[in-house]
């Protein structure tokens, strides 16, 4: 189908992309001013693939940006960064790009995609390889499903460009934050290119409609409909159905350096105002716990909502008494299988627990 960026529709991309964030990922809302410049006044659209119509025999690479989205403020991106790394990644390969596909469908990454396909003029496919925001490399559905993430093409903000070809991922991921920091924090990049056939097997499909879908849900500014939304939209989805896990205020938010984690604290209210609540975060979200028992974990999505709005946030944005909603929602499938959760469990993230799903945790709301 045909995308057509107007402002409800950046909006919508935007409320579901933090959504899908988990806390981290980066606020899109940054690269509004990016497309609107782009796309108001033209007739300049987006071609949105789905999965099933992709050829077998095409090549399909990945794209996004790397680094610390707070620093992408000083410099905002406007696609032809990512126009410029698709060029390097096709020299590489001696051959054209078909497809681009987002490497994630959450936070700046979900957009920024979008704006790549718009400079190239390259269709997207609906779909990516996290079906939410992880902060690794190889956090993807294309290397649990074996790809190899190379040649991998970055490029810093002034231009700058490497073409990385480590055999493995988790390599490419070492070297690549290497370069980042040559680069100022920040770089963009073309790689894990597949055949349609891989991709098809690898991707996690219908993420960016879905996207579209959650944002319309969002838009609501009430938050008792918003929960009501949510839930009926992700029962119907490759995701579980959305269920409230906390509503509390903001104490104390604080931060474990030798862990390379951030806290944060809620102090409940409502029917939650005997009890306390602690997300353990490492860019996203990973582990929650309600009276120290734990109530959510990666690869589920914790996610966080402004109760006066209903409007998702990231964790950067979480400030002192700042009262919060906290839902859970099932990762798809793909992610909690044994191999997906090798990858991306909560032994990943380096804990040493394993992995209960959220429907298990909360066995009367599931069943």
């Amino acid at each position: 189908m045909k995308l057509y960026p107007d402002s409800t529709t950046i909006n919508r991309l935007c409320l579901g992309s933090i959504l899908l964030g988990s806390g981290g990922g980066g606020n899109p809302q940054i690269l509004k001013p990016a497309i609107e410049r782009l796309f108001t006044g033209s007739l300049r659209s987006i071609h949105l693939v789905p999965y099933t119509d992709i050829p077998d025999h095409c090549t399909v690479a990945a794209v996004g940006m790397m680094g610390s989205p707070e620093l992408l403020e000083e410099s905002l991106p406007d696609g032809t960064e990512g126009a410029a790394v698709v060029q390097a990644l096709e020299r590489s390969l001696q051959r054209r790009i078909d497809y681009l596909i987002p490497l994630e469908a959450a936070g700046v990454n979900s957009v920024y995609a979008l704006l790549v396909s718009a400079r190239t003029g390259l269709p997207i496919i609906d779909g990516d390889g996290m079906g939410r925001a992880f902060p690794e490399l190889q956090m993807t559905t294309f290397h649990i499903y074996g790809q190899k993430g190379t040649p991998f093409a970055l490029v810093g903000s002034s231009g700058e460009t490497i073409v990385f070809d480590d055999k493995d991922n988790f390599m490419l991921e070492l070297n690549t934050r290497k370069a980042l920091m040559k680069f100022g924090g920040v770089g963009y990049f073309a790689g894990f290119t597949m055949s349609g056939h891989e991709a098809k097997e690898a991707l996690i499909p219908g993420t960016l409609s879905f996207l579209l879908e959650l944002g319309t849900n969002l838009e609501t500014s009430n938050y008792e409909k918003c929960l009501l939304q949510l839930a009926d939209v992700t029962k119907n989805s490759i995701y579980g159905t959305a269920i409230e896990l906390f509503v509390g205020t903001v104490g104390e938010i604080g931060h474990i350096d030798t862990l390379k984690l951030g806290t944060l604290t809620l102090n409940g209210i409502k029917q939650y105002s005997n009890s306390s609540f602690n997300v353990l975060m490492q860019n996203e979200n990973v582990i929650a716990y309600k009276n120290h028992e734990v109530v959510g974990m990666v690869p589920d999505l914790i996610c966080f909502l402004e109760y006066s709005s209903g409007l998702p946030i990231n964790n950067n944005e979480a400030a002192k008494d700042m009262v919060l909603s906290v839902i859970g929602i099932p990762a798809p499938n793909m992610l909690r299988t044994k191999k997906g959760l090798s990858v991306v469990g909560p032994q990943s993230f380096g804990y040493k627990m394993e992995y209960i799903p959220l429907e298990q945790l909360h066995s009367e709301y599931y069943f």
